[in-house]
């Protein structure tokens, strides 16, 4: 039986014109993390929510994937209020392409329109050599700003911004989405493993 859990934001999706909001995650998420050997913990998309979050021993974060950024206030204010709490309780956070994005912009970084990025590979440059060769990208906006105390992991060919880690928190950010792969990469369960059980 798993014991460890890793909490994972969702998207918003509207049906039915608008009249209808729901919170929606990819079921290949939920497959990917209990492949890391966590328990997922759906996050609904309600800052109320989130005394219930800071009452929990979660082993981690993961913001994932899906909107824009700043699309939907609810869930901005939400990811950032998790981030700020990784920041005084030393909690690992993975943001998923959406996901770096927001913490890219919570230390002050910025985003710019890109082309040829949705529904793509790109192969990696200046990586990791634990890093796969190449990844997916379903993203229109890439890093223009790197956010404070922000290091870059990796770049696609076409010099976009793939993956970034923080100097002082346990924030790692994938511009590309793990789960959206036929068979999970094992390179990247191994290093989000890894990333799970660091503690500063």
């Amino acid at each position: 039986m798993i014991k460890k859990s890793i909490a994972v934001t969702m998207r918003y999706d509207h049906f039915y014109k608008g009249k209808e909001t729901r919170n929606g995650i990819d079921f290949n998420l939920i497959n990917w993390i209990y492949n890391l050997g966590y328990n997922p913990h759906l996050i609904p998309n309600d800052v109320r929510y989130f005394d219930i979050i800071k009452k929990s021993k979660f082993n981690g974060f993961i913001l994932s994937g899906g909107n824009d950024l700043n699309v939907k206030k609810t869930r901005t204010i939400l990811e950032k209020k998790i981030l700020n709490l990784s920041k005084k309780k030393k909690i690992p956070v993975l943001g998923i392409c959406h996901g770096m994005q927001i913490m890219n912009n919570r230390e002050g970084g910025s985003l710019k329109r890109i082309k040829n990025h949705v529904g793509k590979y790109h192969k990696l440059k200046n990586s990791n050599l634990n890093y796969p060769s190449k990844v997916n990208s379903f993203h229109n906006f890439g890093i223009n700003k790197l956010g404070r105390n922000f290091e870059i992991i990796a770049y696609s060919t076409d010099n976009q911004i793939k993956a970034i880690k923080h100097k002082k928190y346990n924030w790692l950010g994938w511009m590309w989405h793990p789960e959206r792969e036929k068979k999970f990469d094992k390179k990247l369960i191994n290093i989000a493993k890894k990333f799970f059980n660091l503690k500063k």
